[in-house]
């Protein structure tokens, strides 16, 4: 029998994957929701055939005999609660990032997992894009020698900006901190493409843009050609105003990295860029790689007299740089055939508490050392071995 897929949280995002998974083999379907609101529970359901039950909890859905993986697309304070329900419950779990909010829920699903020994798949769609995928071939190859430092950014279009302030992630209890909710994406794409964890950090940021007192910038923009207000155009369940509401996160951060493996670098994000980016510097002692996700950019050079800069563009159709439909392929896999995939338990887990760690920075005002970090989770879990560290081609299994 095929495997049942269970929705918990039917936003765009969850809706949108659960689709994409669902047409790459006519046996795999959804057959069954849960959501709070009444109307991303409709419109879900419209859209699939059978169509799927829908569930009054989380905890009912999981113990739906039919269902054998839950797709989890909630807000994030829910999810290390709904993945240890799963994963006690014996389903595989797909959970959108990221796992945990805090660093005592990220130990107990460590301890939940390797108990569990199910499949859990993380939603980290820039892996799966062939612009990173392109860039991490090009450095196991030897390309630019070894990696010795890098910088690294997320810089936001206004709009964009706009829509995380007005909308439940604006607030800690809600989403955890901006860097965990947005920009962990880009931290597990340091350790990818670096083979390595951060060793120790330091942050700097605040809310300096998105305050009452820069109001008038929305007025100042204007509308856009649909007569849509600026920082407004992006649809919220929310909804609020991006300058006005309640809010606990930054809107700009910088951090200091310095890995396991002594490589060293920078990270930065923004929600109110003019110029948005995505974008990567990776220097190396023979070369160095330079790339932007927004504008579909990689660009690479040799250190010499007569060496020239190299384009290994790849495509990018969106600003997913069309991750989601290989996530879809490949997760669709695993529920099928079992097969590892790009972005397990451990990845999710690495990247939340090295999140974790920057943000305690940016709260205490010091340098964060993770290694104790490190040894409480590899102590739990085992130690993940030469095969990060080394820049191993293969996947490590997500089940321990």
């Amino acid at each position: 029998m095929e495997p049942g897929i269970g929705l918990i949280g039917c936003g765009v995002m969850g809706r949108v994957l659960a689709k994409l998974v669902t047409r790459q083999d006519p046996g795999l379907r959804v057959v069954a929701l849960y959501d709070p609101d009444p109307g991303s529970v409709a419109a879900t359901r419209a859209s699939f055939e059978g169509p799927p039950r829908v569930h009054p909890s989380h905890r009912a859905l999981i113990d739906d005999p039919e269902v054998a993986w839950v797709m989890i697309a909630s807000w994030n304070r829910f999810h290390a609660g709904q993945v240890m329900d799963a994963l006690a419950a014996g389903k595989h779990v797909f959970c959108q990032k990221p796992l945990a909010t805090d660093l005592e829920e990220a130990v107990a699903l460590a301890e939940a997992w390797r108990t569990a020994r199910r499949h859990v798949v993380l939603g980290f769609t820039l892996r799966f894009a062939g612009h990173y995928r392109r860039i991490h071939e090009r450095l196991r190859a030897g390309a630019i020698g070894r990696l010795v430092s890098f910088e690294q950014n997320e810089t936001l279009e206004f709009n964009h900006g706009g829509y995380i302030m007005g909308d439940w992630r604006r607030l800690r209890r809600n989403a955890g901190t901006h860097l965990l909710e947005k920009c962990c994406h880009d931290i597990d794409l340091l350790h990818w493409l670096s083979g390595s964890r951060p060793r120790r950090v330091a942050s700097f940021g605040g809310l300096d843009v998105f305050t009452p007192e820069n109001a008038g910038l929305v007025e100042q923009v204007g509308r856009d050609a649909e007569g849509r207000e600026a920082y407004r155009t992006w649809p919220s369940l929310v909804g609020e105003h991006p300058f006005l509401a309640e809010k606990d996160i930054v809107d700009n951060q910088v951090a200091l990295i310095e890995l396991e493996s002594g490589v060293r670098g920078t990270f930065h994000t923004n929600c109110n860029a003019g110029i948005p980016e995505r974008r990567l510097l990776l220097c190396g002692t023979e070369g160095a790689i330079r790339a932007d996700l927004v504008a579909g950019t990689i660009e690479e050079r040799r250190i010499g007299f007569d060496t020239r800069t190299q384009r290994l563009d790849a495509t990018s159709p969106d600003r997913h740089g069309g991750g989601d439909t290989v996530l879809a392929r490949e997760l669709a896999d695993c529920m099928l055939g079992g097969t590892a995939p790009a972005a397990g338990f451990r990845e999710g887990l690495e990247a939340t508490l090295s999140c974790l760690a920057i943000d305690r920075a940016l709260d205490e005002g010091e340098v964060v050392d993770l290694a104790p970090t490190w040894e409480r989770i590899d102590a739990r879990l085992g130690d993940p071995g030469p095969s990060p560290r080394a820049g191993n081609p293969g996947p490590r299994s997500d089940v321990p």
